[in-house]
């Protein structure tokens, strides 16, 4: 743009122009530029452009107020200023929808950036994790959380004081909850921690415990503490199911299918320290695990093969010396790939 366009312009003049409004309500780099360099090449302009500049500031300001005799009083003002210039022209309504339009453009954008940096609260944050990988998270209410590998977690990194703790868990994932009720009879709803896992709403109290929730199925193991299981489903709301340290739940097709008592309730998050652990498993949860955690594809030409069970525990570091101990202790052929893929036989 030349600044020879600008010369003969009078005050009029720039409130009707568009990229002097722009430069005046929104600046950025070009505009700046564009009319530093005018001022110094042509400095007699210098009071027309600051009178010009302040009306639209004065306009800028008035958006602002609330009461109407206010901001009547700054109308006139506006009106008053502009019949005080040299040149008497009529004060066309349109130039001021044009800077009303601009002033919009720059409330707006001001919201958007007041609502990103102060009312994000309700931006959900996810965290994920690839196979074969694990991740420790530190919530808002500095409770952790492990993630296991092919996993997710999402929770609200603000949320309000009187209301519930809430996560959403895709996968496995072990809790290390942040004790802060002071009496368990009485608790408050900011005290709440529930976890969501499917169908189920998983609500703890200064409690460690590991959920896992894959293959349409939810398992919950508690190594301390306490919590309280409850139904998604509206019809089952009245029924809970109340966990101690030590206790194992699994859930599946909108029922609980196993309760037991875990002898070596840590076993539960050994995966935590790398370990592959198993207790009395079967070759169909053994084959999930290496789906699941670490990305393997498992076929085989007989599903009768995944009924073979394991009495007893397994403890391994890699995937190598649980195939071998697979293959020593269930008399099954296992072929491997060099891409993942596992095929398991007679």
């Amino acid at each position: 743009m030349k600044h020879s366009k600008y010369l003969p312009f009078q005050l009029q003049d720039f409130l009707d122009d568009d990229f002097f409004v722009q430069w005046v309500v929104s600046p950025d780099d070009n505009s700046i530029s564009f009319w530093q360099s005018f001022i110094e090449t042509y400095p007699d302009k210098k009071d027309l452009i600051e009178k010009a500049s302040g009306i639209i500031r004065s306009y800028r300001e008035q958006q602002f107020i609330k009461d109407e005799a206010q901001k009547n009083k700054v109308w006139q003002r506006i009106q008053h200023s502009v019949s005080d210039a040299p040149v008497q022209r009529t004060f066309r309504l349109p130039s001021y929808l044009k800077v009303a339009a601009a002033i919009l453009i720059v409330v707006v954008s001001s919201f958007i950036l007041i609502y990103k940096y102060n009312g994000s609260d309700n931006n959900p944050i996810v965290y994920n994790t690839g196979f074969g990988e694990k991740k420790t998270i530190t919530l808002p209410d500095q409770s952790e959380v492990t993630l296991n590998a092919n996993s997710s977690i999402t929770y609200n990194p603000h949320p309000q004081a009187n209301t519930p703790r809430e996560v959403w868990v895709d996968g496995e994932a072990y809790f290390t909850i942040k004790h802060i009720n002071k009496d368990t009879s009485k608790i408050a709803p900011g005290e709440r921690f529930i976890v969501h896992c499917g169908d189920l709403n998983i609500e703890v109290l200064g409690t460690t415990f590991n959920v896992k929730a894959r293959h349409g199925k939810t398992d919950v193991a508690l190594i301390t503490g306490k919590i309280r299981i409850d139904y998604n489903d509206e019809s089952r709301r009245n029924t809970t199911v109340i966990m101690a340290p030590g206790d194992y739940v699994e859930y599946a097709a909108k029922k609980i299918v196993t309760t037991k008592k875990l002898i070596k309730p840590e076993q539960a998050k050994a995966w935590t320290s790398n370990e592959i652990s198993f207790t009395d498993a079967s070759l169909e949860e053994i084959t999930e695990t290496l789906q699941d955690r670490f990305g393997y594809t498992v076929n085989t030409n007989d599903t009768m093969l995944l009924k073979l069970k394991i009495e007893g525990e397994i403890s391994v570091n890699d995937v190598a010396e649980l195939l071998d101990v697979v293959t020593t202790t269930l008399n099954v052929k296992i072929e491997q790939s060099a891409n993942k893929h596992i095929t398991i036989s007679k």
